[in-house]
């Protein structure tokens, strides 16, 4: 009986865990990543998450999002918006000050480490994306360097 109790605790710990893991994203190539066909699909995209002039925050789907543009190249000036949740943990942002600094956002990945807004990561997230293409986001549920 005693061996049965701890089994089933065991059990219980993996599903736990298991249910707590953001669901694997299919891989798609940045430039693919807005089409139509990805609507609501949870894709896998690498890039650079660049703040912009500003980082509007909002209450999105019951969590407090902070969208980012996420752009293929470190360079690039235009790319979608990645909506990263505000939080503390793995895979979320620090919420910002008002008149906040850009050496002031604090992005952590799925390990919980801070990450450089000059490197590239990979974001896993459900994909948004309107027919005529005038809203495409990555709502973020991952990020990995």
């Amino acid at each position: 009986m005693k061996y049965f109790a701890a089994a089933v605790a065991f059990a219980g710990a993996m599903l736990v865990a298991a249910c707590s893991q953001p669901e694997p994203g299919t891989p798609v190539e940045f430039s693919k990543a807005c089409v139509p066909e990805n609507e609501k699909k949870i894709i896998a995209v690498s890039g650079y998450l660049r703040p912009g002039a500003s980082v509007f925050c909002s209450k999105h789907g019951g969590r407090m999002e902070c969208g980012f543009t996420f752009a293929e190249n470190a360079d690039a000036k235009q790319g979608f918006s990645a909506d990263i949740e505000q939080g503390s943990g793995a895979n979320t942002v620090d919420k910002l000050k008002s008149g906040y600094r850009r050496e002031e956002i604090k992005i952590r990945d799925s390990a919980g480490n801070v990450i450089n807004l000059a490197e590239k990561v990979r974001l896993t997230g459900k994909m948004n994306v309107t027919p005529d293409l005038k809203v495409c986001f990555l709502q973020v549920t991952r990020i990995e360097r």
